[in-house]
């Protein structure tokens, strides 16, 4: 599962009704840190909107703490 959520990877999004983009982010493998303690102090509808609300009662399944690095995006194609 790291290897999916930290190696490169392609998204889409959608520029209008009828076309999309393709891209692909660059970056190196960030390093992992074991969690021992965690606190979320957020209030997700203040800040997402009020179907996010449910965030404020609901405990993560799971937690991760990652070293960031700089990344790329290229650009890749507009589907039709």
């Amino acid at each position: 599962m790291e290897d999916f959520i930290f190696e490169h990877y392609f998204g889409y999004t959608k520029v209008n009704s009828q076309h999309s983009i393709e891209y692909k982010i660059n970056h190196p493998s960030w390093e992992i840190n074991a969690i021992h303690d965690s606190h979320i102090d957020c209030d997700f509808a203040a800040f997402y909107g009020k179907d996010f609300e449910v965030l404020n009662s609901t405990k993560p399944h799971s937690i991760m703490l990652a070293e960031g690095s700089d990344i790329s995006v290229e650009w890749k194609r507009i589907g039709f």
